[in-house]
Order: C-alpha cells, then structure tokens, then sequence
C-alpha cells in the first residue's frame, strides 16, 4: 500500500470517528432576530428566539464587540454551552462593558454563524423599576413585608406577607402563588432566618414554615402587635407597640428582653455586623443593644416616627435610619446621629442596605438611592401605591405594598 493510500485512509477513519463524536450533526443558523442583552445588577439577561432541535452556545467578553471567527484572540473571553433562552449570566462587574453573541448546531454539529454581537454595562439595580398592577398576581390585600430565603425543598423563593393573613411565594419575585393555610391574622413583617421563614403581626401573633405551604403559629408571650423582626443568624428580635422586643434562638420559643427602657412603639430594627442591634420608633427613639437582651436609649435627635433601620458597611460603617417626613438620619458609630429631610418628601418605611448603595422605599411610591447615606436620588417607580416592604436577593429589589402593589428593579 502506498503512503498516500494510507494517509486518506488514515484521513477516512478520523474523519468517521468525528462524525459519530459530533452525532453526525451539523450548523445552525443565528437566531432569527439576534439576541437582546438586557443589563442588571452584576448580571445579565440575555434573550432570543428558539428554534426546535437546535443548540445554543453563549459567548461574551469584557470587550465592546466580539466576533465568533477570532473569539480567541480576545483576553477573558467566556463560553457557555447548551444554553436555554432567557439565560442569566451573573457574576459580572458593574460599569464594565460586556459584549455577548449566540450560535446554533444540530445533533453536536460545528457551531454556525454567530449573531451580531450586543454590548451592555451592568450596573446597580435600583434605577429602572417596573410596576406590578395592583390586585393582580399579588392580590388585593395591603402587603407589609417581604423577604427571601430557602424552603425545605432547597428552593430559594420570596415571600409577602400581609393584611388578614395574605401570604404569597414565588420563585423569581415576579410570579406568585398564594398560601391558603394560614391564620387570618395581619401580618406586618416576615424574614428567613433559624432554617425558617418567621412573620409576626397583630396580637403578637409569629407564625413559622419551612416549605411556605404549611404555618405553625407560636407564643410570642405578648398581645401587643409586632412590627418588625431580624436576627444575626443565631438570634432573633421581634419588636412591637409599647416598647416589646422580643427574641428567641430557635424561632418557637419567645421571652422578653430584659431591660426596655422604654414605652413607645418600636417600627424597625436590623443587627450590624459591628456586633450592634438598633430599633427605632414613634418620635424619634432610637435603641441599641449589644447582645439583643438589654437595650439603651440614643438620642436620634429627631422627633419623627422613625419606621426602618440599616447599617451598610462598606469603606466605612454606616449606620441609616428612615422615617415619615422624609427624615433620614446618619452615624458612623450608632450612637451620634445627623439628620435631613429627602425631597419630595414622603413617609419613608423600609430601607435595605448592602456594600453599594442603599434604597429606601415608602408612601406614594416613593423610591430613593443612595451610595452613602448622605446624598438621596428620587427614582421613577411607576406606582404611587404606599410601599411598605423591601427585599434585595438575586441581583434585584422586589417592593409590596398597598392593594398588593409590587414593583421590581434589576
């Protein structure tokens, strides 16, 4: 045999071994459209339409364009396989442009042309909210309180809480199903903590799940009407009317504090990981505590009804606290406090912080940004529903208030 009878024979069975690899598949055509990349919070969302029978890759690069011919030459590109439409790809840095492009195969074959490539910037969510109607997949009951966390299947889902015991859960924050099984009591606060979802209300009333189908209500040993609730992962603080603040390590079990030195209704309270527990309340008190048991009073320096508290920490320890008339409050050590009034001014009830910004939403749709406290930016909400309860969970704010109002911002 001559060589160059081997070598196309040697060519034949390598070129047979790859089609059974490659399923004997071939290239698709770039989806019909392109693609469209719509920018979130240290994410994206790409989307694009489908075709039956063909697979899709994902490409993008830290760059302002990208071409699939020499994909390779451009530093930190990415890959992704077997993608479904609409694909989430997180793990991004805000204010860096990133430019995405999707090709096809069928059955493993060579990747076909790829679409015209989409550049976006990811960027802080909080800016762009879309409205929810009122009385739609929420329902019509006042909302109070929303949080997000890990049901017993391993789900994550978020949960609102509400008037006459209106519970809703869901998996993106967007679509909802209601609980049935729950005490018709109201509710004005929930949160995940202790390996449970715990919400508590009028009355006293705590009520516990893990898979937020099925509620066990608990003895909180008190009737006055809870508020808010936190914890710092091993305890929990419930506070309420006429100075209660209650807690418990497991979530069933609830003893008083020891020392309250106080009498008004307490709104808001949140733990910092400064080792430091704040409630706030009717005409400006304001309460720390260090171990969530004995509590001492700080002047806020403010006679407002202080309803929300945060504690972000960035390059620095910041501590915020927000109220009806637009009052803010500031401090960077938790015991001295200077404050302003937001404008337009609105009754400010629930503010969530983390290491970027902070947002806080409240009466009329009101909706504000801040990166450190000080300096506030008025956003569009597209609702003027009361909004009373604030979540921040998979790279977007979800907001629940009045007639089961919802808006949402990635």
């Amino acid at each position: 045999m001559s060589m160059q009878s081997l070598r196309l024979k040697l060519a034949a069975l390598l070129m047979s071994v790859w089609l059974v690899a490659c399923g004997g598949g071939s290239s698709a055509a770039p989806p019909v459209g392109g693609i469209t990349v719509v920018p979130g919070d240290g994410q994206v969302t790409v989307t694009w339409t489908p075709v039956a029978g063909v697979d899709y890759w994902l490409f993008y690069a830290p760059a302002a364009s990208i071409s699939l011919t020499d994909l390779s030459k451009v530093p930190n590109h990415v890959d992704i396989i077997n993608v479904t439409s609409p694909y989430v790809v997180s793990g991004l840095v805000n204010g860096v442009t990133y430019a995405f492009a999707v090709n096809g195969r069928i059955d493993g074959g060579p990747g076909g042309p790829g679409t015209p490539s989409v550049a976006v910037v990811p960027r802080l969510a909080g800016t762009v909210w879309t409205s929810v109607a009122a009385g739609g997949v929420l329902g019509s009951a006042d909302l109070r309180g929303i949080a997000f966390g890990s049901a017993s299947d391993s789900s994550l889902r978020y949960v609102a809480v509400g008037v006459g015991g209106a519970i809703y859960q869901g998996l993106d924050g967007l679509n909802w199903s209601r609980t049935s099984s729950v005490p018709a009591v109201d509710l004005n606060a929930v949160m995940y903590t202790l390996n449970q979802f715990i919400a508590v209300g009028a009355g006293g009333a705590i009520i516990t799940s893990t898979d937020l189908e099925s509620w066990t209500a608990v003895s909180a040993n008190t009737t006055q009407r809870l508020n808010a609730v936190t914890s710092n992962g091993v305890l929990a603080v419930a506070v309420g009317d006429a100075g209660t603040v209650q807690t418990s390590t497991d979530g069933k079990t609830w003893t008083a504090a020891s020392a309250v030195p106080t009498q008004a209704n307490l709104y808001g309270v949140n733990y910092a990981a400064t080792g430091r527990w704040l409630a706030v309340g009717a005409g400006g008190v304001m309460l720390t505590s260090t171990d969530g048991q004995t509590w001492t009073a700080v002047s806020s320096g403010s006679t407002a009804n202080l309803r929300a508290v945060a504690v972000q920490i960035s390059t620095a320890t910041n501590y915020v606290a927000v109220g009806d008339g637009g009052v803010v409050l500031t401090s960077s050590d938790g015991a001295t406090w200077a404050g302003q009034v937001l404008s337009p001014a609105a009754n400010l009830q629930k503010l969530v912080a983390n290491y970027s910004q902070l947002v806080v939403v409240g009466s009329g749709g009101a909706v504000f940004t801040s990166a450190n406290g000080s300096t506030w930016t008025p956003q569009v909400s597209n609702t003027t529903a009361d909004l009373w309860g604030l979540v921040n969970a998979q790279g977007q704010y979800v907001a629940v208030g009045k007639g089961g109002s919802s808006i949402y911002a990635r």
